[in-house]
């Protein structure tokens, strides 16, 4: 994917349950170009991007939110594109249900055998991942999502902390992690075909808030209670009630009527962390959640979480999240808030 003069074709993929907001934005900033030439002298003169919006079906496409689109282009009369963008979906309940767009399906599929780049922004890698491409690959999407994604396509490594995520022999597999990172994935795509400053100007702009390497900040800790061992689930329950109790995991394996060792062993079988580092990312999500939405003192929070000492709360909260508790605090809180 190197920067290149020549005009890019980019189609951004309408289906029925896509989320507006992210379609209109991608859309306004991949054709920006023409209005922003005199922005920033590292802007190009001519658009470098040509985009179409695409649809399967003959049909007007009523997206999430009941907004009609008149008229985008069949898929069967689109043979070649340099760059697929599929925007976030609104997944009804949170659960996936696969088979149903196997026409758009089949044209990915097509578009990237063609040599064309697909990309993903948020729950969009859901619809990706029915390709079979992201097979043995990693992933990301928005985490309330990880669920359903997990049972679907067992074979993919979700990495819900990432932004961003490239993928594929070629790196033509690109997925931004949940809602606003949109802004980190059309960013790298105009810094990898257009360069560096064309991407900063961009952002500047748009005054594009961008997350960096991790959603951490954002994410919202939600562990998996369906792998089918009923002892590591009572455990986990009983600690999200416990969260202070001292000596967690020694009492999490005395609740589950289990040796500590065994405990151990289950635990990470059945959930993928071991026991204290579940216990430190419980701790850490409500520590964020109390960050936001009170005005507690820093140190009580520490205490209410189960640590003691407020300074190794702070040591591990800013290891985990990338941020200290007080930039958090400020990041979330809203304007005008009292």
């Amino acid at each position: 994917m190197d920067a290149s003069s020549s005009t890019k074709h980019v189609s951004l993929v309408a289906a029925p349950d896509i989320i507006l907001g992210t379609l209109a934005g991608l859309l306004d900033v991949f054709g920006c170009f023409k209005a922003l030439g005199w922005f920033d002298e590292a802007l190009p003169r001519h658009p470098p991007f040509c985009v179409d919006i695409v649809a399967p079906g003959h049909a007007p496409r009523v997206l999430s939110g009941g907004v009609a689109l008149a008229s985008p282009r069949p898929l069967r009369d689109v043979t070649h594109t340099d760059l697929v963008l599929l925007p976030s979906l609104m997944v009804t309940d949170g659960e996936w249900h696969t088979g149903r767009h196997p026409e758009l399906v089949g044209w990915l599929l097509a578009m990237h055998e063609a040599g064309a780049e697909l990309c993903s922004a948020c729950s969009g890698s859901l619809l990706l991942a029915e390709t079979g491409l992201l097979d043995g690959r990693t992933a990301t999407t928005h985490w309330a999502y990880a669920d359903t994604f997990r049972r679907h396509f067992p074979h993919v490594t979700l990495q819900l902390d990432k932004a961003l995520i490239v993928e594929g022999e070629r790196h033509e597999i690109v997925m931004s992690g949940a809602s606003s990172s949109w802004h980190d994935l059309a960013l790298y795509l105009i810094a990898c075909h257009l360069g560096t400053a064309v991407a900063q100007a961009v952002a500047r702009f748009f005054a594009f808030d961008l997350h960096g390497d991790s959603m951490e900040a954002h994410a919202v800790f939600i562990p998996r209670l369906d792998h089918g061992d009923a002892a590591v689930e009572h455990a986990q329950h009983w600690i999200a009630r416990h969260l202070a109790c001292h000596s967690p995991v020694e009492r999490m394996a005395a609740c589950s009527d289990t040796s500590e060792r065994s405990f151990k062993r289950r635990f990470l079988k059945a959930t993928g962390y071991t026991p204290i580092h579940y216990v430190q990312a419980m701790r850490v999500d409500e520590a964020k959640r109390l960050l936001e939405r009170t005005r507690q003192p820093i140190d009580e929070i520490a205490w209410s979480v189960g640590y003691e000492d407020p300074t190794f709360f702070r040591r591990l909260f800013k290891r985990r999240v990338g941020v200290t508790p007080g930039a958090h605090r400020r990041k979330f809180s809203v304007p005008g808030e009292p």
